[in-house]
């Protein structure tokens, strides 16, 4: 069973102690505090972890025959990382060999924000196992919240070599690589990832924007695919806003790379027919059909997949999404020329004007 107990040091009666060691905050009366609650609980078959600190006593009390990190992993799992720090640093004391209570202190004193503190201790832990991969994790975690990218790399490659089937590594490894801009290598990991993770949505994200990053036709029909899969797969992820705002941008891009001296051709020719469609319905029907076309567009118009894939109540006809696209883009330039519609066809719309009144 744990007991803990903390005693305020005005509290403590300084006889209980040898006379050379009752200068509270010396290391001698921080030594003996330890030796006199230690030995007391000794007496009754218990092992004591005591803390000292300027201002109280902590004990912490458990059977003999268990494991002091044990006593303490409660407070690590509530995450009460302050109050476990002082209990892992007397274990450290009595233990300095133990790998695994340094790989806990280090964990402690990176996530309170004390970097150089966990970098010392988890560097400790790697020396005495140079295979404890979670050390080495630690350590690269540790040196990114430094921002130091360069040592953070070199720790994390070292954790995926102890082990290379560890997912989230994979996954953090390609992410900083995308942050320092080395898309190529970033997207072999976050492919690895993925791999060992086909689900999740973090890596499928990464993975996607290390293709759009990679700036090739393939990578970005890839890109589109997987930003696709998160918003349709995982619709709650806080990431689907920013995979839609992603396919926008990429589907934009397509339309540029379309384009031939400046303008879409394509989309001159759909404004055109447009322009003459409005003259015949009257507004009122021009309106009706920008209305369907937006409420359309607000799951997504593959505006670059020439294939006739959608139909209108209000319109005759199929349509691909590029066609939808320029029709409502040429009816809000006589509704509302102001609205956003997240594309800019002004050169091809006045052009269709004016071929249109030129006709």
């Amino acid at each position: 069973m744990i007991s803990e107990f903390k005693i305020p040091l005005h509290r403590f009666d300084l006889n209980l102690l040898p006379a050379d060691a009752r200068q509270i905050g010396s290391e001698a009366f921080k030594m003996a505090v330890t030796v006199h609650f230690a030995a007391e609980y000794a007496a009754s078959g218990q092992n004591a972890i005591v803390t000292v600190d300027d201002v109280e006593i902590g004990v912490m009390t458990y059977p003999r025959d268990a494991d002091a990190l044990d006593m303490i992993m409660p407070k690590l799992k509530a995450g009460k990382l302050a109050e476990a720090v002082p209990y892992l640093e007397a274990v450290n004391k009595d233990e300095p060999d133990n790998a695994a209570v340094l790989y806990n202190l280090g964990l402690c004193y990176s996530e309170l924000g004390q970097f150089d503190e966990a970098i010392i201790r988890l560097k400790r832990a790697v020396q005495l196992d140079p295979k404890h991969a979670h050390s080495w994790i630690g350590i690269g975690n540790a040196y990114h919240r430094m921002r130091k990218p360069e040592q953070a790399l070199e720790a994390f490659t070292e954790a995926l070599r102890l082990n290379p089937k560890d997912a989230y590594t994979q996954r953090n490894l390609g992410g900083m690589l995308l942050a320092m801009k080395r898309p190529a290598e970033g997207v072999a990991y976050l492919r690895n990832a993925l791999a060992l993770m086909p689900d999740d949505p973090q890596s499928i994200y990464g993975l996607a924007l290390g293709l759009s990053d990679l700036d090739t036709v393939d990578a970005d029909r890839e890109a589109d695919g997987l930003f696709n899969r998160i918003i349709k797969e995982h619709p709650t992820s806080p990431v689907v806003e920013q995979a839609e705002k992603a396919r926008t941008r990429l589907a934009h891009k397509g339309l540029q790379e379309g384009a031939v001296g400046g303008l879409r051709l394509d989309v001159l020719a759909y404004m055109t027919d447009a322009l003459r469609t409005f003259d015949k319905v009257g507004p009122k029907d021009m309106q009706r059909i920008a209305l369907e076309i937006a409420l359309k567009g607000q799951s997504g118009l593959d505006i670059n997949n020439p294939a006739k894939q959608y139909t209108l109540k209000s319109l005759p006809g199929e349509f691909s999404g590029l066609h939808l696209l320029a029709i409502m883009y040429a009816a809000f330039q006589r509704v509302d020329p102001t609205a956003d519609l997240g594309a800019d066809f002004s050169k091809e719309y006045a052009m269709a004007l004016k071929a249109y009144k030129g006709r």
